[in-house]
């Protein structure tokens, strides 16, 4: 029976503690106790064996029996470049690209975005919504969340960070060659997904003298996380595929 699995940023040392989240979690909602066996991650591909050794009500005591690395079996990252969707939605986005794999998440402010979060509790919110994902789907590299950027900030950071990135956007205009069906090197790939009703043509224009290459993902109009979801899905598994033979 696998041991439950929570979050601590920090496994050095022989003890460690858990944040009042976590604690809640272990405490509250799994019912454990002093005495009790569970796993824990970093986020960052450290995997723990430990034992609960005291437990109050924000902070819970653990001690290292077992710890490991769990190296990546891939060497290139899959990029997903959404615009920020009202509600729920991009909560919803942010949980599911961390199960499928998404290396790292990039939030867009276009100009035809609904909801622009200017609230810096937003990205710990986000946060927070991959760490209950990975624990979920037993995951241990977190995804790297930015703070929402404007498009051309996006673009520049990209050029920084993944120079040889091969970038995609999605269309709407049903013209264009199909992801699924196009070849891929082994190189990081970002695919840009814009807001209810698209890019606009200014910043179509501005992806497209960045060598972004226009797709499509299906012969309907998909809202933003669904396309997301979509790249998301299609990117992780043929990268997936590929390193399938590596340890």
């Amino acid at each position: 029976m696998e041991l439950l699995r929570f979050y601590c940023s920090d496994l050095n040392g022989s003890h460690v503690e858990l944040s009042s989240e976590e604690t809640h979690h272990l405490t509250r909602v799994r019912r454990i106790s002093v005495g009790d066996k569970v796993e824990l991650f970093d986020g960052r591909g450290g995997l723990a064996t430990a034992v609960i050794r005291d437990t109050h009500a924000k902070k819970t005591t653990l001690k290292i029996e077992e710890y490991k690395i769990i190296p990546k079996h891939w060497n290139t990252s899959v990029i997903i470049a959404a615009s920020v969707a009202k509600g729920e939605r991009f909560d919803w986005l942010i949980g599911k690209c961390t199960e499928l794999g998404v290396d790292h998440l990039m939030p867009i402010i276009c100009d035809r975005t609904v909801k622009q979060p200017k609230n810096p509790a937003v990205s710990d919110r986000w946060a927070n919504i991959a760490i209950a994902s990975a624990k979920q789907c037993r995951r241990l590299y977190l995804p790297r969340i930015d703070s929402p950027m404007y498009l051309e900030e996006v673009v520049e950071t990209l050029k920084t960070q993944s120079p040889s990135a091969r970038l995609l956007a999605g269309s709407l205009s049903g013209q264009e060659p199909a992801l699924i069906s196009l070849p891929f090197n082994d190189c990081d790939v970002a695919a840009f997904i814009g807001p209810e009703g698209g890019f606009t043509e200014e910043e179509s224009a501005f992806l497209a003298a960045h060598n972004a290459q226009p797709v499509r993902l299906t012969e309907t109009v998909l809202r933003t996380e669904t396309a997301a979801l979509a790249f998301a899905a299609i990117l992780t598994a043929r990268r997936n595929a590929n390193n399938c033979s590596k340890p």
